[in-house]
């Protein structure tokens, strides 16, 4: 556990940085910092490696204070990733990541070894181990930022803004393995990002801090979004937050999912006439796995790949009622795609019967 005791953190001549600041960061749980610029996030977070020294209160790893540590040994006891990886440009990615081992005494061999599997279990192939870090993309570059954290399997781990450098795909992927690396290895981490919906999507709390760093709430995405804590929290939070709620909402057996006909690339007007049962009808491959919506009464030709509306998005079982309801918002058809874990074709949910299952949710979501 990492313990926030009444810290407040003063600059010369200036009003407090962070104030006053008590909250746990629960063992093998990400807490997550959010809040508008200027809040403390990050001083808050650079004092529990004593990057910046609080001017009052402690700061306790298992409860111990980390003013009475050595700080070389204190930082090598935390992993920190930052927003633009920070690797070193004159060392391949395997060397970047055995670099904590090796400071932490790790003999080369064993760091070395320790750094390919570590490339693996962030999703990068051992195709990257001997290239420099200008040779890889921001997201790779990431990547190996977090594996070069873990590579001396440090208990605690603090992250300041670690995805927000890339695109909004890459982003989202890199959010996506990052949570299933968290669920393997169960580190307590603490994260600073100025996002709502990654700290929504990553926290199993949420720290917001107001202006002046002070703690307006600490909560589970969930509370969070159900019952923000006054009107500064429900502001920040933005207008959105009924639609961010059903990311917390599962999609189970109550929504049906009805069946949904399916044509391959090649088809002929007629034969996808046949088949459909109204205007618009998806194409599939070979695997059924499903490609793009297409227009039946505008095929004049054998199915074509340039024929296809791409719009549609797909919702995997044990997804959420805010991606059933993506799916069934951005598909011309109305109805939202539905597949297996391997991308296989499942059938469709109307939009219709998604509403009910979001009315359903709610009420059960109401205090």
């Amino acid at each position: 556990m990492i313990l926030f005791d009444d810290v407040t953190k003063t600059y010369p001549g200036g009003a407090p940085a962070v104030e006053g600041l008590t909250l746990a960061a629960p063992t093998g749980r990400l807490t997550v910092l959010v809040g508008p610029s200027g809040c403390g996030k990050t001083t808050s977070l650079r004092m529990v490696n004593r990057l910046i020294a609080p001017t009052s209160g402690r700061i306790l790893l298992d409860g111990e204070p980390t003013e009475a540590m050595d700080v070389a040994k204190l930082r090598r006891r935390i992993g920190y990733v930052i927003q633009h990886a920070g690797l070193f440009p004159h060392r391949t990615v395997v060397q970047n990541i055995a670099t904590t081992a090796r400071l932490n005494g790790v003999a080369k061999g064993p760091a070395l070894k320790t750094a390919r599997e570590l490339l693996e279990r962030v999703g990068l192939t051992q195709v990257f181990a001997d290239r420099y870090p200008y040779q890889l993309s921001g997201g790779q570059q990431q990547r190996v930022g977090v594996a070069r954290a873990l590579a001396a399997d440090p208990k605690f781990m603090l992250m300041d803004e670690p995805f927000s450098a890339v695109d909004p795909v890459v982003r989202g992927q890199l959010q996506d393995e990052f949570l299933r690396l968290q669920r393997e290895i169960g580190k307590t981490i603490i994260m600073v990002t100025h996002d709502i919906d990654e700290a929504l999507k990553l926290g199993d709390q949420v720290a917001v801090l107001r202006t002046g760093g002070k703690l307006a709430q600490l909560a589970t995405p969930r509370d969070l979004l159900a019952r923000p804590a006054d009107a500064f929290v429900a502001d920040f939070i933005g207008r959105d937050r009924g639609y961010r709620f059903l990311g917390f909402a599962e999609f189970d057996d109550t929504l049906p999912v009805g069946p949904e006909p399916s044509v391959s690339l090649g088809a002929t007007p007629d034969e996808a006439r046949r088949s459909a049962t109204d205007r618009w009808m998806l194409a599939t491959d070979a695997a059924r796995r499903p490609l793009g919506w297409f227009d039946t009464a505008a095929l004049r030709a054998p199915l074509r790949e340039g024929d296809l509306n791409l719009s549609g998005t797909l919702v995997a079982t044990g997804g959420t009622l805010r991606q059933v309801l993506d799916a069934a918002l951005s598909a011309p058809s109305g109805r939202g795609v539905v597949v297996d874990a391997a991308g296989v074709l499942l059938g469709t949910v109307r939009l219709s019967d998604v509403v009910t299952a979001i009315e359903s949710a709610r009420g059960g979501a109401r205090p």
